[in-house]
């Protein structure tokens, strides 16, 4: 499995303004997401400048990445976007071309596995 998971980091900067906008959104792709059983890590953590929000998504493979990113760029990508203030993106692995379209628009750091291992 570990050859075929896909990681999104996204680094978000949430203006105070947004905070409940934002965290509603946040609950409700968290509740999905415990839905998808190939999305294997769904964490969001809060830096202590409570505006600084990193999200680490992993999939199973592209499909189950796929299935993911379909139901936010169809539910919930208005919303999101219109409560942050700027957002950086890394993936790790291969996420195919449909997520690379949708994540096109915040200009990703994209990285490919060349060594290592993990134990998940």
């Amino acid at each position: 499995m570990s050859d075929q998971t896909i990681h999104v980091f996204l680094d978000v900067r949430v203006p105070p303004e947004n905070r409940s906008t934002f965290n509603s959104v946040m609950w409700e792709l968290v509740a999905q997401a415990e839905n998808e059983p190939g999305t294997l890590v769904y964490e969001w953590n809060f830096a202590d400048d409570d505006e600084t929000c990193h999200i680490h998504e992993r999939y199973q493979d592209i499909e189950q990445g796929e299935i993911h990113v379909r139901n936010f760029a169809e539910n919930y990508a208005g919303r999101f976007f219109e409560a942050i203030g700027g957002i950086k993106a890394s993936v790790y692995g291969e996420p195919g071309e449909y997520i690379r379209q949708v994540l096109d628009g915040v200009k990703p750091a994209y990285y490919a596995r060349v060594a290592g291992f993990n134990r998940f």
